[in-house]
Protein backbone atom coordinates (compact mmCIF):
# COMPACT_ATOMS: atom_id res chain seq x y z
CA UNK A 1 0.00 0.00 0.00
CA UNK A 2 1.30 3.48 -0.87
CA UNK A 3 2.14 6.10 1.89
CA UNK A 4 -0.94 8.53 1.89
CA UNK A 5 1.06 11.23 3.44
CA UNK A 6 3.85 11.35 0.10
CA UNK A 7 1.25 12.07 -1.81
CA UNK A 8 0.03 14.90 -0.03
CA UNK A 9 3.81 16.28 0.53
CA UNK A 10 4.06 16.06 -3.01
CA UNK A 11 0.70 17.73 -3.95
CA UNK A 12 1.73 20.64 -1.28
CA UNK A 13 4.74 20.56 -2.50
CA UNK A 14 3.59 21.35 -6.30
CA UNK A 15 1.41 24.12 -4.89
CA UNK A 16 3.73 25.79 -3.46
CA UNK A 17 5.93 25.82 -6.74
CA UNK A 18 3.41 27.14 -8.24
CA UNK A 19 1.93 29.60 -5.96
CA UNK A 20 5.96 30.60 -6.13
CA UNK A 21 6.44 30.81 -9.82
CA UNK A 22 2.76 33.10 -10.04
CA UNK A 23 4.78 35.50 -7.39
CA UNK A 24 7.60 35.58 -9.72
CA UNK A 25 5.68 36.20 -13.12
CA UNK A 26 3.38 39.04 -11.26
CA UNK A 27 6.98 40.19 -10.22
CA UNK A 28 8.71 40.17 -14.03
CA UNK A 29 4.60 41.68 -15.47
CA UNK A 30 5.22 44.66 -12.95
CA UNK A 31 8.45 45.41 -14.44
CA UNK A 32 6.95 45.02 -17.70
CA UNK A 33 4.69 47.29 -16.98
CA UNK A 34 3.57 49.53 -19.74
CA UNK A 35 3.85 53.21 -18.68
CA UNK A 36 3.83 55.02 -21.95
CA UNK A 37 3.45 55.77 -25.94
CA UNK A 38 6.11 57.23 -27.68
CA UNK A 39 4.18 60.12 -29.41
CA UNK A 40 6.62 62.26 -31.64
CA UNK A 41 10.56 61.20 -31.84
CA UNK A 42 12.67 63.78 -33.94
CA UNK A 43 16.10 62.18 -34.82
CA UNK A 44 17.42 58.83 -32.50
CA UNK A 45 15.71 57.95 -28.95
CA UNK A 46 17.04 54.91 -27.01
CA UNK A 47 15.33 52.81 -24.08
CA UNK A 48 17.51 50.74 -22.10
CA UNK A 49 16.01 47.70 -20.33
CA UNK A 50 17.16 44.57 -18.97
CA UNK A 51 20.46 46.07 -19.95
CA UNK A 52 19.93 46.19 -23.43
CA UNK A 53 19.41 49.47 -25.69
CA UNK A 54 16.73 49.46 -27.97
CA UNK A 55 15.98 52.18 -30.85
CA UNK A 56 12.59 53.71 -29.81
CA UNK A 57 10.20 54.66 -32.97
CA UNK A 58 6.66 56.35 -32.51
CA UNK A 59 4.22 53.95 -31.21
CA UNK A 60 6.62 51.93 -28.64
CA UNK A 61 5.65 51.28 -25.20
CA UNK A 62 7.50 53.02 -22.73
CA UNK A 63 7.77 50.46 -19.75
CA UNK A 64 8.09 51.63 -15.52
CA UNK A 65 11.82 51.76 -14.97
CA UNK A 66 12.88 52.56 -18.51
CA UNK A 67 16.29 54.63 -19.22
CA UNK A 68 15.30 57.00 -22.10
CA UNK A 69 18.33 58.42 -23.51
CA UNK A 70 18.75 60.60 -26.68
CA UNK A 71 21.59 62.21 -28.39
CA UNK A 72 21.13 64.83 -30.96
CA UNK A 73 17.57 63.64 -30.99
CA UNK A 74 14.42 64.05 -28.90
CA UNK A 75 11.00 62.42 -27.96
CA UNK A 76 7.58 62.84 -26.90
CA UNK A 77 5.78 60.22 -24.77
CA UNK A 78 2.50 60.34 -23.46
CA UNK A 79 1.26 58.60 -20.30
CA UNK A 80 -1.39 56.39 -19.32
CA UNK A 81 -2.91 59.59 -17.11
CA UNK A 82 -2.72 61.71 -20.04
CA UNK A 83 0.28 63.00 -18.32
CA UNK A 84 3.20 64.17 -21.76
CA UNK A 85 6.87 64.68 -21.18
CA UNK A 86 8.99 65.46 -24.39
CA UNK A 87 12.82 64.85 -23.90
CA UNK A 88 15.01 67.00 -25.49
CA UNK A 89 18.80 66.55 -26.89
CA UNK A 90 21.80 65.18 -24.86
CA UNK A 91 19.09 63.81 -22.24
CA UNK A 92 18.99 60.73 -20.15
CA UNK A 93 15.44 60.03 -17.82
CA UNK A 94 13.81 57.12 -16.33
CA UNK A 95 10.59 56.36 -15.22
CA UNK A 96 10.79 55.22 -11.85
CA UNK A 97 7.51 54.78 -10.47
CA UNK A 98 4.53 55.03 -11.97
CA UNK A 99 0.82 53.36 -10.50
CA UNK A 100 -2.12 55.05 -11.67
CA UNK A 101 -4.76 53.00 -10.41
CA UNK A 102 -7.44 56.10 -9.00
CA UNK A 103 -10.22 53.67 -8.17
CA UNK A 104 -7.96 51.82 -5.11
CA UNK A 105 -6.50 55.08 -4.47
CA UNK A 106 -3.28 54.32 -5.79
CA UNK A 107 -1.05 56.97 -7.77
CA UNK A 108 2.61 57.36 -7.88
CA UNK A 109 4.33 59.32 -10.37
CA UNK A 110 8.52 59.37 -9.90
CA UNK A 111 10.74 60.55 -12.91
CA UNK A 112 14.75 61.12 -12.93
CA UNK A 113 16.50 63.50 -15.11
CA UNK A 114 19.84 62.91 -14.83
CA UNK A 115 20.79 64.57 -17.32
CA UNK A 116 19.88 67.35 -20.54
CA UNK A 117 15.96 69.25 -20.90
CA UNK A 118 12.79 67.77 -20.05
CA UNK A 119 9.18 69.56 -20.50
CA UNK A 120 6.20 68.20 -17.86
CA UNK A 121 3.12 68.74 -18.63
CA UNK A 122 0.56 67.04 -16.04
CA UNK A 123 -1.70 64.87 -16.64
CA UNK A 124 -4.81 62.83 -14.09
CA UNK A 125 -2.30 61.70 -11.17
CA UNK A 126 -0.75 65.27 -10.14
CA UNK A 127 -4.43 66.58 -10.55
CA UNK A 128 -5.64 64.29 -8.19
CA UNK A 129 -2.83 63.79 -5.68
CA UNK A 130 -0.03 66.23 -6.33
CA UNK A 131 2.05 64.98 -3.80
CA UNK A 132 2.22 61.83 -5.96
CA UNK A 133 4.37 63.34 -8.21
CA UNK A 134 8.13 63.93 -8.17
CA UNK A 135 10.53 64.79 -10.64
CA UNK A 136 14.41 64.00 -9.30
CA UNK A 137 17.75 65.25 -10.34
CA UNK A 138 20.85 64.51 -9.22
CA UNK A 139 20.99 67.69 -6.89
CA UNK A 140 17.26 68.17 -5.93
CA UNK A 141 13.76 66.40 -5.72
CA UNK A 142 10.66 68.65 -7.41
CA UNK A 143 7.45 68.24 -5.65
CA UNK A 144 5.05 68.77 -8.78
CA UNK A 145 2.38 71.87 -7.96
CA UNK A 146 1.91 73.28 -10.89
CA UNK A 147 0.62 71.83 -14.81
CA UNK A 148 3.89 71.91 -16.49
CA UNK A 149 7.39 73.60 -16.49
CA UNK A 150 10.92 72.71 -18.01
CA UNK A 151 13.73 71.44 -16.25
CA UNK A 152 17.20 71.17 -17.34
CA UNK A 153 19.94 69.47 -15.36
CA UNK A 154 23.95 69.82 -17.19
CA UNK A 155 25.41 66.62 -17.35
CA UNK A 156 28.40 64.21 -18.80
Amino acid sequence: MKNPHSLKSVIGGLCLAAVLAAGWVSAAVAQQQEVALVKVVDGQAFARRAEQRAQLDVGEAIYAMDVIETAEGSIGLTFKDGTRISIGPNSRVQFTEFVFAPAEGRLSFVVELFRGTMQYISGVIAKLSPDAVKVKTPVATVAVRGTRFLAEVAGD
